[in-house]
Order: C-alpha cells, then structure tokens, then sequence
C-alpha cells in the first residue's frame, strides 16, 4: 500500500451535478504533500460510475447500503493509509492550496484543524438563504483561534485524535458537532484556520432547502438532549422558548455576518431567504425536542455509549 501524507476523505449521495467540480478542484491542487482521495457513495444516480470513468486514480468505494456523512467517513477512514485525515464533501468545492494549507497547519501541535466555507454558488439568493442558515459561524472574515465546532466539509485531524474520539455517528446528521462535543468534554477545542478554505455547492430549490433545515435541525436537538443527558425540565423549557429561537439565531447570524464584512450586502439582500431557512431549522429543533419527550430519549448517545464498550474491550 503507497504511504500518503494526507487522505481527503468524501462521503457521496446524489452527488452526480457537483462530484466532478468537486473532484477536478482536488486534483488541481499544487502541493508537495502526497495524498489520496477516497469517495465512498452510497447512491444510484450514476455519480460512481461517473468516478470511475473520469477519475480513476480516485479510491472508490461502493456502498449498496444508504449512508449518512458519518458513516461514510468511518468507511473511508478504514480504508484511508495518511497520517491526516482531510474531509470534505461532494458538494464543496477546495480552494487553491487547501491540501498544502492543511499540511502546513498540521506542523503545529494541533490535532483537530478546520477552515473557512464560503458560497460557491452567490447568484442563487435561495443558495444565500441555505448558506447563512448552516454557515454564517465559519463565513470569510472570521479570525484564527479555537472555536467550538467546525463542520467536516472543511475539517482536518491527525488520525490519533480520530482514534482517541472517534469513531463517527453512523445515523442521521450532527456526527461533527457530536464529535466535537466529545472532544470539548476533555478540553479539546478544533482550531479554525482561515488560510483553509472551500466553497459550498448550496441546493438552490426553496422546498428542498427548507426540507433540509427541518432534517438537520431535528437530528441536531435529538444528537444534543442524548448526548448532554437533558432532562424533562430542561426540554420542556427548550419547548415553551422555541419561538424565540428563530429570531435569536437570525440576530446572532446578522452581528456575525456584519462584524466581518465580507458578504454583509448579501446577508441584507438575501435576509427574507435566510430567516425562512432558520425558521425551518428552529421548526426541526422543536419537533426533535417533543419527540425525545414523547418517547423517552435514552440519557447517552448511541455513538458515546459504543466508543465505551469498545474500549473496554
């Protein structure tokens, strides 16, 4: 097996319209590191095969079985040989030098390094609306430092750190921000690194990006009353503030946004969109609260409560 200094790791599912800007932006890359890429996708649209014709040196993983983003890592990380570990995802696009910035960054004793994500796609105003409600914490402008989550479309690690806290949740959404929080347990912070950059392919469909807010927002309330062990009380409360919550989000991603300039025009242009994609994700947030209530949630993630039996044995 060829030893590789950095495995780009890119879970693929309906990929077929993005996967080849995607690709060619990684193959483009000037660098003296050597690295692997490994796509692992989960689909039928056509996007493997299209791999294979396009991209041959490209390590392709094949998978009959639908896979969330955490799982397809997982996969790809089994079959991975770098000492770091770089994700992104079919939908992102790397900057120029994105391999040898994360290189250059992984000299420091930092385990956990992501970057900046910025709009690939700004004439779309339903994309600006998409972009904001997911994105506005790691938007062009913000400074180098350690920050409380970065997501795996722009994130790097030295394979110890995924050793030592992975692996990641195989169901649903939110398997960063779970591995994060593992990680936050045990004082460790990502570090965000600006000179790190993508650009993100956003759905420009409103149905489909509402839908979207409102899945994504559902896993991440389900992922956190599991993991942070919330009691009734708390989620009752979590419940009775919830119409508070869109507006608080839409104020805190305004500040963000004006503070560092770059896309404020577009924040204020494409407000309406964005404040409908946060209401949606605050509509998920709500129902994922009222269904572990109703249910009965277990107090320990599935993913917390697996690491420990697998290091007990």
């Amino acid at each position: 097996m060829a030893s590789h200094q950095v495995s780009v790791i890119i879970p693929s599912y309906n990929s077929l319209e993005t996967i080849v800007r995607s690709l060619s932006a990684l193959h483009g890359q000037q660098t003296g590191a050597a690295f692997e890429i490994i796509v692992i996708d989960s689909a039928n649209d056509g996007a493997a095969d299209l791999i294979e014709r396009e991209f041959p040196t490209v390590k392709l993983i094949r998978s009959s079985k639908r896979l969330y983003p955490g799982g397809a890592r997982n996969l790809g990380i089994a079959e991975a040989n770098g000492q770091i570990l770089a994700f992104t995802d079919a939908d992102c696009v790397a900057g120029p030098g994105w391999i040898e910035a994360i290189v250059q960054a992984h000299q420091s004793t930092e385990s956990v390094i992501g970057g900046i994500v910025e709009n690939a796609n700004p004439e779309n105003p339903v994309g600006w609306g998409y972009y904001f409600t997911e994105f506005n914490h790691w938007s062009p402008g913000a400074s180098k430092g350690h920050v409380t989550e970065i997501p795996t479309c722009c994130l790097s690690m030295k394979r110890e750190a995924y050793e030592r806290w992975g692996p990641f949740r195989t169901e649903g959404y939110c398997s960063d921000s779970l591995f994060h929080w593992l990680r936050a347990k045990d004082g460790e912070l990502p570090y965000l690194d600006p000179d790190i950059r993508v650009a993100h392919i956003n759905p420009g469909g409103l149905f489909h990006m509402l839908e979207h807010e409102a899945f994504h927002g559902k896993y991440f309330a389900q992922v956190r009353t599991r993991y942070q062990s919330l009691t009734k009380g708390r989620l009752l409360l979590n419940l009775m503030t919830a119409p508070l919550l869109p507006f608080l989000l839409f104020a805190r991603a305004g500040v963000r946004v004006y503070q560092r300039d770059v896309y404020r025009s577009a924040f204020l242009r494409n407000s309406l969109q964005t404040f409908g994609g946060i209401l949606f994700w605050s509509a998920g947030e709500f129902a994922g609260y009222l269904s572990c209530l109703v249910h009965d949630q277990p107090s320990i993630s599935e993913h917390e409560k697996a690491v420990k039996d697998s290091q007990a044995h």
